[in-house]
């Protein structure tokens, strides 16, 4: 009791921390120069944005990037200066791409929580910009790729016909191993990152990143709307094959879900019986992807996963109500 009740202080402070910076760490830049607080005069450099020549970048990182509260308070907030990063050029090599994931998801580690909302617009500004990233290659790599993958055709047609013609499944089979061989060690000799490479370094900062994500008890409504929506645009990250594995696609669903099981366990006593019942009234409609997703066969589906998380914390409120549970 005395470990959930800690777990719940510590809740509730980021909690409202998150609502007194959060919303002032999201306004739009052009309101930077707006703020006069005392308070928000500390952080307001924060708000300006990057100079990208030698100077600027130094200052950012001197400046911005590694004092404390950048990663504690600002960055978990508003994610202007990832994206700025991201759209600074739209032909940048996947490996870019990787070493601002890389930069960012690492100084995220330092805090305990991220903003779900800020966290949903970043999806929507990324997921062009990764599929361009992802599927974009230099034209003077084609040639030389063209040039490889013709010469492994003809020479496989020369030397192994009479394969052909007895196992064809085979003959194209090794055939897929030579063109993939060729383009991935072309990759390595352009210096680039491959798009299975960007998609690894991706899904180490979602599953990271979403399992930081802390919601509001004051507003559960909104919480579970926000998570419907992040679960759709990661549905959209997989439609537009910037994921192209189910599994992976659901793993990060089961995160997501998982945070938000978490979120009910420790505001039971903020959250009233009606919105348990708006909850199960959703899951019995069954068309919410992050539910639907299909599930391995003889495990707990996510579906029965939430049922089990609303069970106990509406026991939980209403054990709160009588007096019978401490907060």
């Amino acid at each position: 009791m005395f470990t959930s009740i800690i777990s719940f202080c510590i809740y509730i402070c980021i909690i409202t921390s998150h609502n007194l910076n959060g919303q002032n760490f999201q306004l739009p830049i052009n309101r930077a120069m707006e703020i006069n607080d005392p308070i928000e005069l500390h952080y307001k450099h924060f708000l300006e944005p990057i100079k990208f020549n030698n100077h600027g970048l130094r200052c950012f990182i001197k400046h911005v990037y590694n004092i404390p509260e950048y990663a504690t308070d600002f960055l978990p907030n508003n994610f202007f200066h990832m994206t700025q990063f991201l759209k600074r050029r739209t032909d940048q090599p996947r490996n870019y791409f990787q070493s601002v994931f890389r930069m960012f998801g690492n100084k995220l580690k330092q805090t305990m929580y991220i903003n779900p909302y800020a966290y949903s617009e970043l999806l929507d500004e990324i997921t062009p910009l990764l599929k361009n990233a992802m599927f974009h290659e230099k034209t003077p790599a084609f040639p030389e790729l063209q040039k490889k993958i013709s010469s492994a055709m003809y020479d496989r047609m020369l030397h192994n016909f009479d394969h052909l013609k007895l196992d064809p499944d085979g003959y194209f089979k090794e055939l897929s191993d030579d063109i993939i061989s060729i383009i991935n060690s072309t990759y390595e000799l352009s210096g680039d990152a491959s798009i299975e490479e960007l998609r690894k370094t991706l899904l180490a900062f979602f599953e990271m990143t979403i399992n930081k994500l802390v919601w509001s008890p004051h507003e559960p409504e909104h919480a579970w709307r926000n998570v419907k929506i992040i679960n759709s645009q990661l549905l959209k990250l997989y439609d537009e094959n910037i994921f192209n594995d189910q599994d992976d696609l659901n793993g990060l669903f089961i995160t997501l879900l998982e945070r938000f099981c978490l979120f009910l366990d420790l505001s039971y006593a903020e959250l009233s019986l009606d919105f348990y019942a708006q909850l199960r009234n959703e899951i019995a409609l069954k068309n919410i992807a992050l539910l639907e997703l299909e599930d391995e066969q003889f495990f707990e589906t996510k579906a029965q996963r939430l049922e089990r998380a609303i069970t106990l914390a509406e026991a939980k409120t209403r054990g709160y109500h009588e007096g019978i549970v401490v907060a």
